[in-house]
C-alpha cells in the first residue's frame, strides 16, 4: 500500500511549470473510517462537499456505492479504498504508518531530483491532522514531527483548525480554510485572531471567483497548489468541485446574482 501520491491531480501538476514535484497523502476524511479526522468538519459544513468524491474519487463502475464506518455512502471504486485502508493503518499502527510515510517521502525526494524540481509535501490532502504532534524517526534519529525531521522541504497543508501551534515550524505553511456558514464564522476570528491578520484564507465559490471577497483580494488557488508561494493576507479563491457544486449546507459561497 502506497501512502503518497505524487502529483496525482492536475492542480499539483500545474505546480511543475514553477519547477515543483507535489507529493499528498490523501486518508479518509471527516469521520468515514469510524474515527473524526477532521475536528472543524460539522461546524464548517464541509463534510457533503468535500474534495474527497473529486475527480476519479467520485467515480465507480455503474455509479456502485459501498458503506462507510460512518454510514456514508460512498463511491466504491479502488481510491476510496486506497484512503481507508491508509487511515485505518494510521489509526492502529502509527509506528508502522510513520515509519512508511518516512521511507516514502525519502523516494519521493530522490524522484523530484531525478526531476530537477524541488520536491513539496501536503499531509492533510483530505484530513486536518495536527502532524506537528506526530513524532516520526529518520536515519535513527527521532523527531517531533515529520517538519523537523525533513527541514529540508517545505511541507504545506490546508486547515479549519483555529489553533494549530506550528509558529516554531518555518518550513511548514498553513492557509486557513474558510466556510460561509454564520455558525462557523466565530471559528474565522479565532483563526484570525491566532495566527494574526494576514493569514490567508481559502475559500469556495460557487461558480466564478470575485475580484474581493472579505475586503481582500482573491486570488486564483485552482492554478497550482503552491499555497506557500502565495502573497499574505489574500483570499485563495477555489471553484466548487464534485459534491461541493451542489453543497446546500452553507459552506460554499454561493453566485451572486
Amino acid at each position: 500500500m502506497q501512502l503518497l501520491n505524487i502529483d496525482a491531480n492536475p492542480k499539483t501538476i500545474k505546480g511543475r511549470r514553477r519547477g515543483y514535484v507535489t507529493a499528498v497523502l490523501y486518508l479518509a476524511p471527516s469521520d468515514s473510517s469510524g474515527t473524526e479526522l477532521c475536528g472543524m468538519a460539522d461546524i464548517a459544513g464541509c463534510k457533503a462537499g468535500c474534495l474527497n468524491t473529486a475527480g476519479r474519487g467520485g467515480m465507480a463502475a455503474g455509479n456502485a456505492t459501498f458503506t462507510a464506518a460512518n454510514g456514508e455512502a460512498l463511491p466504491d471504486n479502488a481510491i476510496q479504498r486506497a484512503r481507508l485502508a491508509r487511515t485505518a493503518l494510521y489509526l492502529n499502527d502509527r509506528p508502522a504508518f510513520m515509519t512508511q510515510l518516512v521511507r516514502e517521502i525519502e523516494r519521493a525526494k530522490r524522484y523530484a531530483s531525478r526531476k530537477r524540481k524541488k520536491l513539496v509535501v501536503r499531509l492533510n490532502g483530505t484530513s486536518d491532522i495536527r502532524f506537528e504532534h506526530v513524532p516520526c524517526v529518520r536515519r535513527g534519529v527521532e523527531y517531533p514531527n515529520p517538519f523537523q525531521a525533513f527541514s529540508e522541504l517545505q511541507f504545506y497543508d490546508y486547515t479549519k483548525l483555529p489553533n494549530r501551534r506550528v509558529a516554531g515550524i518555518p518550513n511548514y505553511h498553513l492557509t486557513f480554510s474558510y466556510s460561509h456558514r454564520d455558525e462557523f464564522a466565530p471559528i474565522v476570528a479565532r483563526a484570525v485572531r491566532f495566527y494574526g491578520s494576514a493569514v490567508n484564507f481559502a475559500a469556495v465559490f460557487a461558480k466564478s471567483l470575485p475580484a474581493y471577497f472579505l475586503g481582500r483580494d482573491v486570488v486564483n488557488g485552482d492554478e497550482s497548489d503552491l499555497r506557500f508561494l502565495d502573497r499574505r493576507g489574500v483570499v485563495v479563491g477555489l471553484v466548487a468541485k464534485g459534491r461541493a457544486r451542489r453543497d446546500t449546507s452553507g459552506f460554499v459561497v454561493p453566485a451572486v446574482a
